[in-house]
């Protein structure tokens, strides 16, 4: 294993210090959530030593630092966090009405967090892994400090993501080329808006313009979801040096189990993939004691968290969609404008062949397989998601994140290296898709700030577009008394309970008005 100081000069730190992000909130949950002591501190133990594993897996035989792509990759995730509301300098979306919420009732409030909502007392069951970190900062610096730590930490997380995306081809100029087209890519969301006479003011949400269906865009993911995004891409990180021969099938496999508590939709996305790269590795790597280790200890760490999320979770709305003929032509449509984009450049560009996947034109014997079938795999997935709903709309937006960024990463690849004739129509559709992150951009840019709310959870959430059943975020406390999950993880012994209607955002443009506690 190298020296602190040649890992600290390696080109993997930029992901293993995002991976550290990834697993640090895992480790918070454990070490504060759990009935009892010993096991709390048995399954820290356990991820921290599974975590050793994937870093010392991940510093072998790395190449130098590009301290400029670095530089440029933090500064754009900075930038893109900024822009996308963290910290409200600029206009946050109607997601972060909410996530403004959650930050405040883990700051405010003792942990477990409970509420008193519907009659029943519940406990806040959430993918909180982009919370917890910033969260215990808050706890002692305050609120506002809280918002400052989860701008840190996405900027350094996102920026580890960015530069290991734009490594995967060299030199500089060809890297931030591939970052920019993969923040940049989209589907034709604004062809579809003509076709279907909606609204084209500029700023407004262009991408659910057919029913309900909606692949978000890379700069969508980071203005409204970003725990989505940061699960999705990490995975992809690694997936991406997996196939490089950087991280063994194990590490990927630890990978995907912290990544879930950041988000358990993106990783039902991931899964298949993570599902290939076992299917394609030699047994007799799978089988060496270091793997099977890694993949224990991991795996027994983390049966908390999973009871945590799984919790009550049946109460969310969940099924295939009805195939009547208004949906079919509409998803029909939908994969029209939103999939031709990137096959188009794969045709025009000629990259189905596995090689685009890596920077150096070649690929590791053992990993042959899987790059072979990823694209495949990636369109495939594309295809069934917008057929099952988890929620409304959340299964097809969060499932499609890894395949996605896979399918935008190759476009990327291929766009670079195009010439002639073949670049003026990768240009083309690039720039159609690009409307949709401009839009968004534009948004946040031409849009009043607001302050950053002290609402609660059942405060905030008295008000649309927000004012739904609040059931993927709570979990009832009598249901989990009867279950393993009860056992295990320590129960609220406060509960918040719906306030007075109050003005959780008075110098917001639409919002200013009181709003009625959800109860």
């Amino acid at each position: 294993m190298p020296s602190s100081g040649a890992a600290l000069g390696s080109d993997r730190w930029p992901f293993g210090l995002a991976l550290v992000l990834i697993a640090l909130p895992n480790l918070v949950f454990l070490a504060t959530h759990l009935e009892s002591g010993p096991v709390a501190v048995l399954c820290v133990g356990a991820v921290l030593a599974a975590l050793a594993f994937v870093l010392r897996d991940l510093a072998r035989d790395a190449e130098p630092l590009d301290r400029r792509l670095v530089a440029a990759a933090l500064a754009g995730a900075l930038a893109l966090c900024l822009l996308g509301g963290e910290t409200h300098l600029f206009f946050a979306n109607d997601d972060w009405l909410i996530r403004d919420a959650v930050l405040r009732d883990l700051v405010a409030e003792p942990w477990p967090v409970g509420y008193r909502y519907k009659g029943d007392d519940t406990l806040l069951r959430a993918p909180l892994g982009m919370y917890l970190t910033p969260a215990l900062v808050g706890k002692i610096l305050g609120l506002r400090a809280a918002h400052g730590a989860l701008l840190v930490q996405n900027t350094l997380l996102f920026g580890g993501l960015f530069y290991g995306f734009a490594r995967t081809v060299r030199p500089l100029r060809r890297s931030l080329a591939v970052l920019a087209v993969f923040l940049l890519l989209s589907g034709w969301d604004v062809l579809g808006r003509m076709l279907l006479g909606r609204p084209l003011s500029f700023g407004s949400h262009l991408e659910q313009w057919v029913s309900d269906l909606q692949f978000s865009a890379h700069v969508t993911q980071l203005f409204w979801v970003p725990n989505h995004a940061a699960s999705g891409w990490a995975f992809v990180g690694a997936y991406l040096l997996r196939q490089r021969g950087a991280l063994d099938t194990s590490s990927l496999i630890v990978v995907f189990g912290l990544c879930v508590f950041w988000s358990p939709l993106s990783m039902m996305g991931a899964l298949p993939f993570l599902i290939l790269a076992v299917l394609t590795e030699r047994w007799s790597m799978l089988a060496r004691p270091r793997a099977v280790t890694a993949v224990a200890l991991a795996g027994l760490g983390l049966i908390p968290v999973a009871l945590y999320l799984k919790a009550d979770a049946a109460r969310v709305a969940h099924g295939w969609r009805d195939l009547d003929p208004v949906f079919v032509v509409g998803y029909g449509l939908f994969l029209l404008l939103e999939l031709l984009p990137f096959v188009a450049i794969l045709l025009v560009g000629r990259g189905f062949g596995i090689d685009a996947v890596y920077r150096d034109g070649r690929s590791p014997g053992h990993s042959e397989a899987t790059a072979r079938w990823t694209l495949p795999l990636a369109l495939g997935l594309l295809l069934v998601v917008p057929l099952y709903q988890l929620g409304s709309t959340d299964f097809v937006m969060r499932a499609s994140i890894p395949a996605l960024a896979l399918l935008a990463l190759r476009v990327g690849a291929v766009a670079v290296s195009a010439a002639g004739a073949r670049r003026a129509v990768v240009v083309l559709v690039l720039a159609l898709g690009a409307v949709t992150p401009l839009y968004e951009i534009g948004r946040a840019l031409s849009r009043r700030a607001f302050a950053i709310s002290d609402c609660s959870l059942l405060q905030a959430a008295g008000r649309p577009p927000n004012d739904g059943p609040l059931y993927h975020y709570v979990a009832r406390l009598d249901v989990l008394r009867d279950s393993l999950a009860g056992r295990v993880l320590a129960l609220p012994g406060t509960f918040l309970a719906p306030g007075p209607p109050r003005s959780c955002w008075p110098d917001h443009d639409r919002m200013g008005a009181p709003t009625a506690a959800a109860d």
